[in-house]
This record gives C-alpha cells, sequence and structure tokens, in this order.
C-alpha cells in the first residue's frame, strides 16, 4: 500500500499543468522518398517475375532449378490464360527446360534450363511455334555504387549507346538494379555489362 502512495506521489510531483504534449514532426518530403517504393515494385503482378522464385532447395542441388541459367524473354502483346497453358505445355515436354512464370495478362516469360541441353535459341522456337512472336530477352542487372540518380542517369546513358537496346525497364538507385530489354541477335549480356562497367558502377556477379 504504502509502494502504490509513492507511486502516486512521484506522478503528482512530476506533472506541469502548463506543460504542453510534445509533438513528433511530420516526416519531411525526403524522409516520404526514402519510403517510397522501386519502381521494381510497382509494376503490377510482375514483382515475383523480376525478383525469381524463392529456393527452398538444400546447398548441395544439383536439380536444373538451382544449377541451370534463367533466362526472360520479352512477348510480342499480352499473353493469354490460353497462351500461357500452351507455352507452359510445350516448355515442360522438353528435356532440360523449366518455366517459372507465364502469367496470363503480361508480356513476360521466365524459363530455367540447362544449357548443355538446349540453346535459348531452340527456347525462342518453341515460344514462336506457340504462336507468339518475341520482341527481346530481358536482363536485370545488380549494380555495386549505384547510390544515386546522377549516377543512375550515367549509367542509363552508357546503356543506351549500346546497339540492340530495345529498352531500358528502370534504373533503380534505391534497389541497386537495372533491367535491360535487348536484341539478342545485336548485343548480349556481357557487352552491357561492359557499358555499365565504363560508369563508376560495377556489375555484381551472381
Amino acid at each position: 500500500m504504502k509502494a502504490l502512495f509513492l507511486f502516486l506521489f512521484l506522478c503528482i510531483a512530476n506533472y506541469s499543468p502548463g506543460e504542453k504534449k510534445k509533438q513528433v514532426p511530420s516526416p519531411t518530403l525526403e524522409d516520404q522518398g526514402a519510403k517510397q517504393l522501386c519502381p521494381l515494385c510497382k509494376l503490377p503482378g510482375r514483382a515475383n517475375l523480376f525478383a525469381g522464385t524463392v529456393s527452398r532447395c538444400p546447398l548441395t542441388c544439383s536439380k536444373l532449378c538451382c544449377k541451370g541459367k534463367s533466362i526472360v524473354l520479352v512477348i510480342e502483346g499480352i499473353i493469354d490464360s490460353n497462351g500461357a497453358s500452351r507455352i507452359n505445355s510445350a516448355l515442360s515436354g522438353r528435356e532440360g527446360v523449366q518455366p517459372q512464370n507465364t502469367s496470363p495478362d503480361s508480356s513476360h516469360v521466365r524459363i530455367r534450363y540447362a544449357p548443355e541441353k538446349i540453346t535459348k535459341e531452340k527456347l525462342r522456337d518453341i515460344i514462336r511455334r506457340c504462336g507468339f512472336g518475341i520482341t527481346g530477352e530481358q536482363e536485370t542487372y545488380a549494380i555495386e555504387g549505384l547510390n544515386s540518380q546522377a549516377l543512375a542517369d550515367r549509367v542509363e546513358a552508357a546503356i543506351r549507346k549500346e546497339p540492340g537496346i530495345t529498352s531500358i525497364e528502370t534504373v533503380c538507385p534505391v534497389n541497386q538494379k537495372a533491367i535491360v530489354v535487348f536484341d539478342p541477335l545485336k548485343t548480349n549480356t556481357e557487352k552491357i555489362a561492359a557499358a555499365i562497367n565504363s560508369t563508376p558502377c560495377r556489375v555484381m556477379r551472381p
């Protein structure tokens, strides 16, 4: 009981009637900008496509899911549910091929494949046989040192100088990534990486 009285006494002693409630400052525009999501995350229904699939395999996994290579093909037009089903069926029937993401209402197909069993050109041919044209190949680059908009502008300018660039979906200084669509007949991922490396930034190898 004495402890309760002591607690009440201390509360009354520390209370000042004229004291105003401390206000929490409103977030500045800079704070709000820092919390904004990267443009990668704002593209509806495509976050998983850019991020890839989460692997739950053990470190010793030797299957295609972990040992294969990944390619994202950009399709001409939009894939409907029937088209997505045709593409998945055609790819799944091939040895060394694992379709990872062929979403309806999108224009991207992510494929995991074994280069020793099937080539990129053969994969493109399978997609064409399903009735779809291919406008390019998409690559996502993780870039070290891409920490400002000024550097992002320099990286984008360097990429655009490379022949065969179809589009640059984003060069993001927040996530330090660039997403590029290119014509594989005119350039390749190594040449685009070299263009990025000609700036103060560097491509991080997986």
